[in-house]
């Protein structure tokens, strides 16, 4: 095992640290994914944290859940919230050569940023298809950021003299627990049910909301927002990578009540702290999870309160570590980790 090793960097005018996590992946393999049209050679993989902020709160420091993952010559976001385009500029990551998009949840902290990408890929001549896999609902939520381009679509169509079907390569395809999303020669996704959505709400038990796992030779599980889940637990079993997301309920409570006295969440404040409160993790239910799925490394994201208040990486990680003895990090926007 490779320790952890910090390199300076400079992306987007603001100084970010690139870590190495462990090795690179010991067999070569390739991977094939519908649109591509060739194999490619995968024999190293890479993690970018695009975005940390539990939310929706932006801010310059922290913008909202991404992440981009790639295996060899494969690109694949999961998550997309609002300031996603400008962290993969600052990061170096081209929206063109994402292969697929993965939403673990349909709030707009995890998605909104779907509309710029999909746009500026249909504008600069995207040819090959992009997947968005997503839980139900996603076909209606793709169908709606495609009516919002067309009125963009028609008029350079007639103006530029673009080609037909300026928007047919966005593809949208709805995973289901337990599912398999992607099985090629060198890749595997796979996903589970977290507990982000309460079933005793009458409505919710209709909403899904899930957690990706990548197995490529390596492994990497993606949580989504959820609190304690059993069915992410046995996702993440004997993963190399568990890149999680963690509320931390004492600094959270100070943010929102300061938050509260700005105005925000007006007639719903009580609401809105039951969902912080109950549907997100802990770092001690981090720390279990980690623990139980038997994992090698965890790294923390969407954090709360993040950049709402100023607090040093042991008010995450401390709790984490009580229950779970590896490597715990805390990412910041642009970390890059070699997996």
């Amino acid at each position: 095992m490779t320790d952890h090793h910090e390199v300076k960097s400079f992306a987007g005018g603001k100084l970010t640290r690139r870590v190495l996590l462990g090795g690179l992946a010991a067999l070569p393999l390739a991977t094939y994914l519908p649109g591509t049209g060739a194999r490619a050679s995968a024999s190293s993989a890479e993690l970018v944290t695009l975005g940390t902020q539990g939310g929706p709160n932006y801010g310059p420091s922290r913008s909202e859940t991404a992440n981009a993952l790639r295996v060899g010559d494969h690109l694949f976001l999961v998550d997309c919230g609002y300031g996603t385009l400008a962290s993969m500029v600052a990061a170096g990551v081209r929206h063109q050569d994402v292969d697929a998009i993965f939403i673990t949840h349909l709030h707009d902290d995890h998605c909104s940023d779907l509309f710029g990408i999909l746009t500026h890929m249909a504008t600069q001549g995207r040819a090959r298809d992009v997947v968005v896999y997503g839980p139900v609902g996603t076909h209606a939520y793709v169908d709606g950021l495609r009516a919002a381009l067309t009125p963009n679509a028609t008029i350079r169509t007639l103006d530029e003299a673009r080609p037909a079907g300026f928007l047919d390569f966005i593809k949208a395809v709805e995973v289901e627990e337990g599912g398999i999303a992607i099985q090629e020669p060198g890749i595997r996704v796979t996903c589970a049910e977290n507990t982000h959505y309460p079933t005793t709400i009458e409505g919710l038990e209709t909403q899904k909301s899930y957690a990706y796992r990548f197995d490529w030779g390596r492994s990497i599980v993606f949580s989504g927002d959820t609190t304690y889940s059993q069915r992410l637990v046995d996702l993440a079993r004997g993963a190399d990578v568990f890149l999680c997301e963690v509320l931390e309920p004492v600094s959270m409570r100070r943010a929102f009540d300061a938050m509260v006295a700005g105005g925000a969440f007006a007639g719903a404040e009580e609401g809105v702290w039951r969902h912080m409160i109950e549907t997100h993790a802990t770092p001690a239910q981090v720390g279990q999870m980690a623990a139980e799925a038997g994992v090698e490394r965890v790294i923390l994201t969407h954090l709360a309160p993040g950049a709402l208040l100023d607090m040093p990486d042991s008010t995450y990680t401390q709790g984490v570590a009580e229950q779970f003895n590896g490597t715990v990090l805390v990412a910041s926007d642009g970390m890059h980790f070699a997996l």
